[in-house]
């Protein structure tokens, strides 16, 4: 996974209409925006004719900007490159907040299902030489894409290998994904 920044633009496709420049630093992807639109129903939305972003798209000669400042570059790099095919672009393994990151953003473009078989390589057993935090994000990751086993694997993790607070495991951004009473019942 690169970074492209300014001017650089990361080739998810050679030939897409779409660049979507990502983040405060606005790493730009230049992706095609059928492949957006057909795996995700916001996209679908926001690129289709009735939304300002999409009749600009139509309107513009030559791949068309489109601005996702609050999103994750990486995260967005990683799932273009899964919709559009990039296999060679997929890394097999990714840190904890990677996946985390991942997860985050599918949610929020209803990416979910299209990264069913990738989050299952991603959300491996934790080892271990996992750290307590890793495990705690990759947990907040899991209960995200719905994944039942995986869940299960790392707060089994947690409960039989952590000694420590898990207060001190979360983070305001754990406590937003997983609500406590997860954890207590």
């Amino acid at each position: 996974m690169g970074n492209a920044t300014g001017s650089q633009i990361l080739e998810i496709v050679p030939d897409g209409d779409v660049i979507l420049v990502v983040g405060p630093n606005k790493t730009k992807l230049r992706v095609k925006s059928m492949f957006l639109m057909a795996a995700s129903k916001p996209f679908s939305a926001m690129l289709g004719p009735n939304w300002k972003e999409g009749h600009d798209m139509r309107c513009h000669d030559g791949p068309f900007e489109l601005s996702l400042p609050e999103d994750d570059a990486t995260a967005m790099d990683i799932i273009c490159s899964v919709i559009h095919l990039q296999n060679d672009r997929i890394p097999q393994t990714l840190p904890a907040r990677d996946i985390l990151s991942v997860a985050i953003a599918a949610d929020k473009y209803d990416y979910l299902n299209t990264l069913r078989f990738a989050e299952k390589a991603w959300l491996r057993k934790p080892t271990a030489k996992m750290i307590s935090k890793d495990i705690m994000l990759l947990t907040a990751a899991a209960y995200i894409f719905g994944n039942g086993t995986a869940f299960n694997y790392f707060t089994s993790g947690l409960v039989l290998g952590y000694h420590g607070s898990y207060l001190a495991l979360s983070d305001s951004e754990l406590e937003s994904i997983i609500p406590w009473k997860v954890f207590s019942k």
